[in-house]
Order: C-alpha cells, then structure tokens, then sequence
C-alpha cells in the first residue's frame, strides 16, 4: 500500500447513550483517516468524548452510526 493511501479510515461516528429526552452524545459525526505509517494523538478537553472514540476504534464498544475501514474494508 503506498505511503499515502489511507491504512484506518472512521467515517461519521456517532456515540449515543440513552433515549428520548434523555439522550446524550458522547461522541457526534466524527470522520477521519490515517495513513499507512502516521503517528496520531488525539486530545481535547475533559468529558468530549477522546475515551468514547478511543472504545470505539479498539471494537471495545459498537457505534450508534458511521464506519470503521480498514484498509478500504469494513471492520
């Protein structure tokens, strides 16, 4: 794969708890890539959700919505 191809790709994840009234997003219509050999941080301030999206790249917890790639491929 070359040096510029996207190796993860998260498109428009999405994190809801709760119902109805009581909804809340933890983390709302998050869309990036890294490519083959990027280092990435990421960082925000306290309760935005970094340990949300975090669970959700490692499958440790499931999307409300979006898609996690692979390598142009749906994990």
């Amino acid at each position: 794969m070359p040096p510029d191809a996207n190796c993860f790709e998260a498109r428009g994840l999405t994190r809801a708890y709760g119902h109805g009234r009581r909804r809340k997003l933890a983390v709302a219509d998050a869309t990036f890539h890294i490519r083959e050999q990027e280092i990435v941080s990421l960082v925000g301030q306290s309760g935005c959700g970094k340990t949300v999206l975090a669970k959700m790249l490692l499958r440790l917890e499931r999307p409300t919505s979006g898609e996690l790639l692979f390598r142009g491929k749906p994990i």
